[in-house]
């Protein structure tokens, strides 16, 4: 396989799709397809929080005995309603479904106003990684069930004391618990990835889901190709995301200035996600591709 070649190739198919000025649209629309669903999410959540929740919350932490004020508790529920509007891009998976698009054999780049069509498939997609994210929800369940057994003083108030001699302890449970969630990790990443793929070529879920299939998959690629391609994707997701990480530390109490920030990573991420999908699809293409054999020392027969 050559890494080069497809790369190229992936990067000639996102130039295509959004660089040039009658694909803008485009990528308008699909950003809008993410930030929409998450800024009505977001803000119809902390209204209702801050008109239901806030009010029966105060009656019972606003005391002597909790210490909370309405200030702690209002910037509490903002937080929540902030991880349910990002949460919004999951329920509302317009871009999954677009990518899922991607992921099938074509040169063209899809249609992107049927939305009807990606949110089923962006639903098709979300299966596929629930699927695969099971064992980083168990592990993250049990390390919490642990945690609250052991120190349950510690989910609201304990003395100094008691948080001074938990604090090896604690450190051991949790380096286990990120060890074990980055191992099951890789797992994931391994046959999540590929499954994507096969999911969009096959339209089938069970397939997809098939450990042992996706295995005989990434053999055919192989194993040394198919990680390093993931290493390159990870390698540029994670040196784009660190840059807006870097710029976000200066904006930390401006959350207009973040929730900007967060628009523009997210319509950076677009083509970035196009690119890893038609990349990934290549790869993925490299192991029912025969190569040609190399006759040619016989030419003079």
């Amino acid at each position: 396989m050559e890494h080069s070649e497809i790369i190229s190739d992936a990067l000639t198919y996102m130039r295509k799709a959004f660089f040039n000025l009658k694909n803008i649209p485009r990528w308008i629309i699909l950003l809008l397809y993410v930030i929409v669903p998450m800024f009505i999410g977001g803000i119809a959540a902390y209204i209702l929080l801050e008109l239901v929740a806030l009010p029966i919350l105060e009656s019972v932490f606003v005391s002597d005995n909790f210490g909370f004020t309405h200030n702690s508790l209002s910037g509490i529920l903002l937080f929540v309603s902030i991880i349910i509007g990002l949460s919004c891009m999951f329920f509302f998976p317009f871009l999954q479904g677009y990518i899922y698009r991607i992921l099938k054999v074509g040169k063209e780049a899809p249609d992107y106003r049927n939305k009807w069509g990606l949110f089923f498939s962006g639903w098709r997609v979300n299966a596929v990684l629930l699927y695969y994210s099971i064992p980083l929800i168990v592990i993250s369940l049990i390390y919490l069930i642990i945690f609250a057994y052991i120190f349950p003083n510690l989910i609201s108030y304990a003395p100094i004391t008691e948080v001074q001699f938990s604090v090896i302890l604690t450190g051991i449970l949790t380096f286990i618990y990120a060890a074990l969630e980055f191992i099951s990790f890789i797992f994931v990443a391994l046959f999540a990835f590929v499954g994507l793929v096969h999911l969009a070529r096959s339209g089938s879920v069970r397939e997809s889901t098939g450990i042992k299939k996706m295995k005989d998959i990434i053999s055919k690629i192989g194993w040394y190709d198919y990680i390093l391609s993931l290493v390159i994707m990870s390698i540029v997701f994670l040196l784009v995301t660190f840059i807006f990480i870097l710029i976000g530390q200066n904006l930390i109490y401006d959350l207009w200035g973040l929730g900007i920030l967060l628009a523009v990573y997210i319509f950076v991420m677009i083509p970035l996600a196009t690119f890893f999908a038609k990349y990934l699809s290549y790869v993925y293409d490299s192991a029912f591709n025969q190569p040609e054999e190399d006759d040619s020392e016989f030419d003079f027969f």
